[in-house]
């Protein structure tokens, strides 16, 4: 195909890929039931956006909540009144104030807008490094990425984290190629978006120092003072608008909410973090709520959380190799193909210490130091946690098929690989991209020996469970749930099994009879209910079937 060709074709082929991805996620929207964390976030972000109330769920800056209470706005919704557990306060203002068959899914389009802008930014941002070719190469693996197609249409910070980071990235990217006032103050802004959308953006300002520090160490002595000129003018503008857009975010408000403070006094064992975050509370420098989620982030990533990998639990911290292991079997096969040929290109090309940072630097620092910090805290339970990392392989996986596309040979290799990128996201689909696993862990059904946690049973798959039970004429189970949603806004007819969710239970009056449905992350032990290992005789024996995510075992009474 000449180059004057796929121009010509090129604003259909990106229609029609945007389009699939849009129908992708939409799919998703509806199928998956509540996942995880998007009780609290639709919750604290009606709150945060109506009442301008921070106090609740400070653990992520409120911004991307606010993006998804946008639509509930104009619904009328009733709030209960806040007290107690916020978790039940959350779920009964999903589940039992309003109804959530109308929340859910308008809360859940912004995510779906925000999605389809960071394939859109990935197509122009590769399309204008490499070509048009990589522009839709890039589209096309972002628009069948299976994680993102997971989380992008989700109540989370995830997406619209990485969605974040990816717009600071690309504007410091054309600030450096040619720095001026309005790039500068665009780079600036976009990077105080991104830090006031999820804390992990701060990874950025370490990755933006050094890639300046090489841009002006590999400058000719003639222009080095122009560009450490320019470079005074960016941090100016970061300094002044970093604040200001955190401060905007929370109304230009210290305290949380009138007459309320979230902020415990940092832990010495924090080191110089809590010697920041105690200065910053001391000093009022950023609103409390914002510093309270910093000071917890560090908290959580010091203390640990139990870690489920390769069948072992670990109740403090996994192994470091955590999110190398979420990375081969989460991605598909021509994802991974793609990645390890952009490595291996990178490896040969010659080396020069006095080139300047290209698109390349620009992609894969910001990446490593994403997939280093996570990997190197203790916070070790989803491949989400990764997400950001995605967006920039990407962008220099596209440039490098797009080269090895040049001859016929190279063609096939290319479409091979994105044949073996688009077939296994399609034919996830009707099972959801949350629980997707390639074939290195023996699909879907295998990864439960692998993983666990938001990255198989994130609580997403009842409606799953209800069409099994239309399909195989079951009336009623015994089922052990872990997650946010409600059996019963489904039509499932259940009795409960001990498990980690926000209705009121009845138990069955003789456990483990019947059928018994049980949730991977409750039949693994993940979470440790108790002393006792509930599930153990269950787990020593294979399902009968599976229900989405869920294990079904049918007991003699």
């Amino acid at each position: 195909m000449s180059h004057r060709t796929r121009q010509s074709l090129e604003p259909v082929i990106v229609a029609g890929l945007l389009a699939a991805m849009a129908a992708l996620l939409t799919i998703g929207l509806f199928s998956d039931g509540l996942a995880g964390d998007e009780v609290m976030y639709i919750a604290a972000g009606h709150r945060h956006l109506l009442a301008r109330d921070y106090a609740i769920n400070t653990e992520q800056p409120p911004l991307a909540k606010m993006l998804a209470a946008l639509p509930l706005a104009a619904l009328g919704l009733r709030e209960p009144p806040r007290t107690g557990d916020p978790w039940q306060w959350a779920f009964r203002f999903v589940q039992t104030e309003n109804d959530p068959t109308r929340v859910i899914p308008w809360a859940r389009a912004p995510t779906v807008v925000v999605t389809l802008l960071l394939a859109a930014l990935l197509w122009r941002w590769t399309r204008a490094a490499y070509g048009v070719a990589a522009g839709l190469l890039a589209l096309a693996l972002a628009a069948f990425h299976p994680s993102l197609l997971a989380h992008g249409h989700l109540v989370t910070t995830d997406v619209p984290g990485a969605l974040a980071m990816t717009f600071a990235s690309w504007t410091y990217w054309r600030w450096s190629q040619g720095p001026d006032a309005r790039r500068g103050v665009l780079a600036a802004a976009a990077f105080a978006v991104a830090v006031a959308t999820r804390l992990t953006a701060w990874v950025l300002l370490p990755a933006f120092a050094a890639l300046e520090a090489w841009s002006i160490l590999t400058a000719p002595a003639l222009l080095r003072r122009a560009r450490l000129r320019s470079l005074a003018v960016l941090m100016a503008l970061a300094a002044t608008l970093v604040p200001l857009v955190i401060w905007a975010t929370y109304g230009f408000r210290y305290a949380p909410f009138p007459g309320e403070s979230v902020a415990w006094p940092p832990a010495e064992e924090l080191g110089w973090a809590g010697r920041v975050i105690a200065l910053g509370l001391q000093l009022h420098i950023l609103p409390e709520a914002y510093l309270e989620g910093a000071r917890f982030v560090a908290q959580h990533n010091l203390v640990g959380h139990a870690t489920y990998l390769l069948g072992r639990i670990d109740p403090v911290v996994g192994p470091r190799y955590y999110y190398a292991v979420a990375f081969a079997v989460k991605n598909t096969l021509g994802f991974l193909a793609a990645s390890a040929l952009a490595l291996a290109s990178l490896a040969r090309a010659p080396r020069s210490r006095r080139t300047p940072p290209g698109v390349v630097a620009h992609a894969l620092l910001p990446a490593a130091l994403t997939f280093m910090a996570a990997a190197a805290g203790r916070i070790q339970i989803g491949e989400r946690y990764i997400l950001a990392v995605y967006p920039y392989l990407i962008l220099v996986a596209a440039g490098t098929l797009a080269r090895l596309a040049a001859d016929r040979r190279g063609r096939l290799a290319v479409a091979a690989i994105l044949t073996l990128h688009i077939l296994p996201a399609l034919w996830q689909t009707p099972r959801g991209h949350i629980p997707y696993f390639n074939a290195i862990a023996g699909g879907t059904d295998g990864g439960h020996r692998l993983l666990a946690d938001s990255n198989l049973d994130w609580g997403q798959d009842l409606p799953r469970l209800a069409g099994w039970m239309r399909d195989h004429h079951v009336d009623e189970v015994q089922l052990a749930y872990h997650g946010p949603d409600d059996p019963t806004r489904f039509g499932i007819r259940h009795k409960d099994l001990p498990g980690i969710h926000h209705y009121r239970p009845e138990a069955p009056d003789t456990p483990f009879t019947g059928v018994v449905v049980v949730s991977p992350n409750l039949l693994l032990n993940v979470f440790g209910l108790g002393a006792e290992d509930l599930y153990a005789e269950l787990r020593h024996r294979p399902p009968d079937d599976r229900a989405g995510v869920f294990f079904v075992y049918t007991m003699r009474r």
